[in-house]
């Protein structure tokens, strides 16, 4: 590596007062990072919808709701349950006409009603309601944009890098050549 060679990759980098790189180039590398960060983020998505789709369809299959009797409500703790909900146990009847009994949690807006619907397992047990509609859109889209974050991080970090290992290249080369410039008896 010479001194001009070293002297031009500051002036390319614009680390030495020069221009720099034509920004053309810059930005065509950051879309290159963005657009291939999209790719891994919809990729991301894509799984994690087909993941979520797939424990749907076996809950679906394996649990069914049913109308359930309301027995008592637990309200010992007021304040935990509006948000997570009230405990209650309902009592219901199967097809073959044997009663059960469990304990669920209520919504808020279920509390005052006397009948409520609950989704039981297979067993014939209590057990929580599947996710909503906007659980299957919203938790995909948020690891898609994740990934997308994380991957466009580690390629800028990448890029970051790579570029102070080139520069510290230059300054070892400059540094060299400025030593065997200096002194003359090597």
């Amino acid at each position: 590596m010479t001194l001009r060679s070293t002297g031009q990759w500051f002036w390319a980098s614009g680390a030495g007062g020069g221009r720099g790189l034509p920004a053309r180039r810059r930005d065509r590398t950051l879309v290159a990072m963005v657009v291939f960060a999209s790719v891994v983020g919809c990729a991301v998505a894509l799984t994690a919808y087909r993941a979520l789709m797939s424990d749907a369809d076996a809950y679906f299959a394996s649990h069914r709701q049913i109308t359930a009797q309301v027995l008592s409500i637990d309200d010992r703790s007021p304040a935990v349950s509006r948000r997570a909900g009230t405990r209650a146990e309902v009592a219901w009847v199967d097809g073959s006409g044997v009663r059960h009994t469990g304990t669920t949690r209520l919504r808020g807006d279920q509390v005052e009603e006397a009948r409520v619907r609950i989704w039981i397992d297979a067993g014939g047990r209590p057990a929580p309601a599947p996710p909503g509609l906007a659980g299957f859109i919203v938790s995909p889209l948020l690891m898609g944009l994740f990934a997308a974050g994380v991957t466009c991080s580690v390629m800028l970090s990448a890029q970051s890098g790579r570029r102070m290992w080139i520069a510290r290249r230059a300054m070892a080369g400059w540094d060299r050549e400025w030593r065997a410039r200096t002194d003359p008896e090597r």
